[in-house]
């Protein structure tokens, strides 16, 4: 195997945390929001509901943050991508459908290898890459603006544009689409969502009370 491919593919198991963990934090956030909405006796002013959003935001805009830097130090989506489009030979129609040899779809490897490649090309296409790298930056811009200037550190300067909490969630959505389009590519496998199909009921421990009157003190 090409080492470049090789190291492509450990960024790939790397970014799949990351994004992950993105998407574990949106889906736990809103669900805490809609079991707070159900509820009128918890429609009340109280600071965990300001603390409950600035975490939210803190550690999704720098979780994005992360995903779409490209410095030489970084392991990122943005990064990953950019190494593609700039050498679209490292990854080959050999090698992708070689993930199909002997299995009962084989047949479709190179009909399934031209969603990223010309017809007969013997390497990914650059710019279908491009495009996505594109898509992946401008859809974050106004996130890592935020981090860089109020999450990362203190900066004199303000932010360009505040994001919204619709806008962090849509690019938590789309670096989670573009995740599953490209372990496609890499893996010949599909998958839904990098969101995790939970083993154990995560919201029990909303069905006991967290005080306990009784104690001395509260």
């Amino acid at each position: 195997m090409d080492p470049k491919l090789k190291k492509w593919l450990g960024w790939l198991d790397i970014i799949k945390g990351e994004v992950s963990e993105l998407m574990v934090a949106k889906h736990i956030f809103h669900e805490v929001h809609k079991l707070i909405d159900a509820n009128p006796k918890l429609h009340q002013p109280s600071s965990f509901y300001d603390y409950l959003s600035r975490t939210y935001i803190s550690h999704a805009v720098i979780g994005l943050r992360r995903q779409v830097k490209c410095d030489p130090q970084s392991v990122s989506l943005a990064r990953l991508l950019n190494e593609m489009m700039e050498t679209p030979q490292t990854f080959t129609r050999q090698y992708y459908v070689g993930l199909y040899k002997g299995s009962t779809v084989e047949h479709f490897a190179n009909h399934d290898f031209e969603k990223y490649a010309d017809p007969g090309a013997p390497n990914i296409d650059p710019t279908r890459v491009a495009t996505d790298l594109t898509a992946l930056r401008e859809s974050l811009r106004r996130c890592e603006d935020f981090a860089d200037k109020r999450i990362a550190h203190r900066d004199k300067r303000e932010p360009k544009e505040l994001p919204t909490f619709n806008e962090v969630d849509s690019c938590i959505d789309l670096l989670d689409s573009l995740y599953v389009k490209y372990f496609l590519l890499f893996h010949a496998s599909h998958m839904d969502s990098l969101l995790p199909v939970w083993q154990y009921d995560w919201k029990s421990i909303f069905r006991v009370p967290w005080i306990d009157e009784t104690e001395a003190g509260i």
